[in-house]
C-alpha cells in the first residue's frame, strides 16, 4: 500500500484495479471498463504526471495480470491519456481484446488526430469518453466507433438535442453512462443508444419484488437451523430431505473433487464431513446464485456480491483482522438488499446473523465494519479513502481483487463446487 507521503508511484502488484460492466440492448454484459489510477496524493507527489503514473503502474499491471482474468474474455475498455495515445503505448494490448477509451481531458490537435488514425489503421476500436459536444472533436468522431454520453440530469428533449449532431455519423454507436433509472434506460434505447453503463445496472429492476421466493425462504430457514447448536443432525436430515434440489446440491458439494470425498449419500454424513459453518457459507452462495439465473443483469449483480465477499475474506485473512469467514459473510450480505429487493434490515431479520454483522451492515460500526469500508472504497475507486482506511494493511489489494474476481467467475460458471 502506498503511504500518503510516498514520492513514488505504487508498484505493479499494488495498483488499484476495478471494473464496471457495459451492457447491450439485450441486457447482456458485453464488456468491462477497467478503472485503474493512482491515488490523488500519489499523483501529485514527486512531479509525476497522470500519464506517467498510468504508464508505470496501470497498464503494466493489467498486462502482467492478464485481461482474461480481469474480464473473463469480454473486451476491456482501457482509459487513455494523451501521452499514452501519442506514444502508441496501447500497442501492448491485442486490438481484439480492448477498446481504447480516450479521456475527455485530451485536446484533439493534429498530433492526437494522427495518433487516432494510426490506432484505427492498426485495428483498434476508439471510444470517446464523456463527450461534451465540442466542435473541436469533430475529426475524432470520424475515427471513433463509440461515443459515451453522460445522461444524468437530461430529460428527453435535452438529450435528443444533445445527440442530434451525432446522427450525422451513422456508424457511431452511442453509450449512455450514468444511467440510474429504468425510465432513463428505456428513453436512451428509444433515442438510439445501444450500450449502457451506470447505477441502474447495479440495482436492476429485474431484482425487484418484495417477497422471497420459496427456494429463498427454504434456504433462509435452513440457515437458521444450521446456526442453532440445539438442532440435531436428524432434524437437518429431515429439513434437507423435504427439498430434493437442495439435498442434491449438498451432496454435489461434498462429493466435489476438491474436497476429496466420494460416494457420500447420507445427508447427516454430508453435514458432518462439511461442517455447519462451511455448509452455511455454501447455502448463502446458492441463495445468490439462484438470483443470477433471472437475467444477465442479475447475474452481474450476483457476481459483484461474490467478488465483494471473497475480497473481504482475502483482506481479512492477509491482515489477520478478525475471522475471514465472518468478513466473507459481511461482504456477501452487504449486497443482499439489492439482490433480494428488500431493505437491509428486513434481509437481516430473515437470516441468522450476529450483532457484529448487523452493526457492520446497518450502521457501519463494530469490529467487522473496517474491512467492508476498505473494500467498498476500493470498488468505487475512492483512492484517498483507500489510502486512509488501508494505511496499516500489508495486503496487495490489486492481487486480492483479481483473485476475488477469478473466484467469483468460477463459482458462477460451474455451480456450487468449492
Amino acid at each position: 500500500m502506498v503511504s500518503p507521503t510516498s514520492p513514488l508511484p505504487p508498484t505493479a502488484q499494488d495498483v488499484c484495479l476495478a471494473r464496471q460492466p457495459i451492457f447491450d440492448l439485450g441486457n447482456r454484459c458485453v464488456a468491462y471498463e477497467l478503472l485503474y489510477r493512482a491515488s490523488s496524493i500519489s499523483t501529485s507527489a514527486g512531479g509525476f504526471s497522470i500519464d506517467a503514473m498510468c504508464s508505470d503502474t496501470a497498464l503494466h499491471a493489467v498486462v502482467s495480470i492478464g485481461l482474461d482474468r480481469l474480464t473473463a474474455g469480454a473486451p476491456a475498455w482501457v482509459n487513455l491519456g494523451r501521452e499514452h495515445l501519442v506514444a502508441d503505448l496501447y500497442r501492448v494490448f491485442d486490438p481484439k481484446e480492448v477498446v481504447l477509451e480516450l479521456l475527455e481531458t485530451i485536446t484533439p490537435d493534429e498530433q492526437v488526430v494522427e495518433a487516432c488514425r494510426r490506432a484505427v489503421q492498426a485495428g483498434y476500436t476508439l471510444a470517446l469518453d464523456d463527450f461534451e459536444g465540442k466542435a473541436s472533436w469533430a475529426p475524432l468522431l470520424e475515427l471513433a466507433s463509440v461515443v459515451k454520453v453522460d445522461v444524468l440530469g437530461h430529460d428527453a428533449l435535452s438529450l435528443s438535442q444533445f445527440i442530434a449532431p451525432l446522427r450525422r455519423y451513422p456508424k457511431l454507436k452511442l453509450l449512455a453512462e450514468r444511467v440510474e433509472t429504468g425510465s432513463m434506460r428505456v428513453l436512451c434505447a428509444k433515442l438510439g443508444f445501444s450500450l449502457f453503463q451506470g447505477y441502474y445496472f447495479s440495482r436492476p429492476e429485474t431484482l425487484g419484488g418484495r417477497a422471497l421466493s420459496l427456494q429463498q425462504v427454504t434456504i433462509a430457514n435452513l440457515l437458521h437451523l444450521l446456526s442453532d447448536p440445539e438442532v440435531s443432525e436428524r432434524a437437518l436430515d429431515e429439513a434437507f430431505g423435504s427439498h430434493p434440489s437442495l439435498s442434491y446440491a449438498l451432496l454435489r458439494i461434498v462429493n466435489s473433487a476438491s474436497l476429496g470425498f466420494r460416494g457420500v449419500e447420507s445427508i447427516p454424513y454430508a453435514v458432518q464431513l462439511l461442517g455447519r459453518a462451511a455448509l452455511s457459507r455454501w447455502l448463502l452462495i446458492l441463495l445468490v446464485s439462484g438470483v443470477a439465473s433471472r437475467s444477465p443483469i442479475a447475474q452481474e449483480a450476483v457476481k459483484h456480491a461474490l467478488v465483494r465477499a471473497r475480497f473481504c475474506e482475502l483482506v481479512a485473512a492477509a491482515n489477520r483482522s478478525g475471522d475471514p469467514s465472518a468478513q466473507f459473510l459481511v461482504g456477501l450480505l452487504s449486497r443482499f438488499d439489492v439482490l433480494l429487493g428488500l431493505p437491509m434490515h428486513e434481509v437481516l431479520d430473515r437470516l441468522p446473523v450476529s450483532a457484529d454483522v448487523r452493526d457492520a451492515l446497518l450502521h457501519g460500526v463494530g469490529p467487522l465494519s473496517a474491512v467492508l469500508s476498505l473494500v467498498e472504497a476500493y470498488e468505487h475507486a475512492a483512492w484517498d479513502a483507500v489510502n486512509e482506511l488501508g494505511a496499516a494493511t500489508a495486503t496487495p489489494l490489486g492481487e486480492a481483487y483479481v483473485e476475488a474476481v477469478t473466484w467469483a467467475e468460477s463459482r458462477l460458471s460451474v455451480g456450487p463446487t468449492p
